[in-house]
């Protein structure tokens, strides 16, 4: 996290500076930087760009249990968790999306009286305001 700082700001501050700052060795920073990313970090890099290949491919209308399985299809990405997954589509923003479903509210096959028309009406003005209909 303090390497990522100091590299995010070279071009603001001292390299010097800023190891001296956060207590951290030169030597460390610049050790870090040389170091090839780990297996694991290139594992998790592919794994990733798989999630979001499928997460188009499927129009984000699935959810890290369907991309799993997906990628369990696959040799190479056999033993992913479902966790994992979920955590990776959260750092990503990838969040399925819900269509809601249409529910009818109005019930118009009934027996009952319809309701009168009351904008049609004519109202009584009280003070200035229209409050009661007024039958003629």
């Amino acid at each position: 996290m303090k390497f990522k700082f100091i590299e995010k700001n070279r071009s603001l501050f001292p390299v010097k500076k800023m190891c001296l700052v956060l207590e951290i060795s030169q030597s460390g920073y610049y050790r870090w930087r040389k170091a090839p990313l780990s297996s694991r970090k290139i594992e998790s890099e592919r794994l990733r760009a798989r999630i979001k290949e499928l997460f188009a491919k499927h129009k984000g209308m699935v959810g890290s249990p369907v991309i799993t399985a997906d990628l369990r299809e696959d040799p190479k990405f056999r033993k992913v968790s479902r966790n994992r997954v979920a955590r990776y589509m959260k750092e990503m923003g990838l969040r399925c999306r819900a269509i809601r479903k249409f529910v009818v509210t109005t019930n118009s096959k009934h027996n009952e009286p319809v309701a009168p028309n009351l904008p049609n009406s004519k109202f009584l003005l009280v003070d200035g305001f229209s409050s009661i209909p007024f039958k003629s």
